[in-house]
């Protein structure tokens, strides 16, 4: 099963203090899924943050592309995703990065590679079944 992206405008931006909390379900096939922040809303836009739980490799991978290049891949600490099982995550926007957490768990922090004022997106997609994005 997979989810086609959902994408949110963020047509105020986001800042430090930002919150997003993605909320949903790990299909028992799952492969890979992502959470994109974009810079703009057209194809190949420069992500300021791409967070990618592969089920299929057991890892999830964090990275930036910025025109067209892929940044160097960060890994975070083992996989806090279950194929079957419910998620929330919560990426937390922060004066020097994001903050992600899992669960209750703080898992990952990604530094800023990209102006936080030229996020304009957030988009979730892959094998995935989305109950909810909120930005608060």
């Amino acid at each position: 099963m997979t989810t086609p992206p959902h994408k949110t405008l963020l047509s105020e931006g986001i800042r430090p203090g930002t919150v997003l909390r993605i909320r949903g379900h790990v299909p028992d096939k799952a492969g890979r899924f992502h959470v994109n922040l974009l810079c703009n809303e057209g194809q190949n836009a420069d992500t300021a943050l791409h967070f990618n739980p592969r089920l299929d490799t057991n890892e999830v991978v964090f990275n930036s592309l910025e025109r067209g290049a892929w940044g160097r891949e960060e890994r975070g600490g083992g996989l806090p995703f279950q194929r079957g099982q419910p998620f929330e995550v919560l990426i937390i926007v922060t004066d020097d990065g994001y903050k992600t957490v899992v669960g209750d768990a703080e898992y990952h922090h990604f530094r800023h590679r990209l102006p936080l004022t030229s996020v304009r997106a957030v988009e979730v997609g892959g094998d995935l079944q989305l109950d909810s994005v909120r930005i608060f």
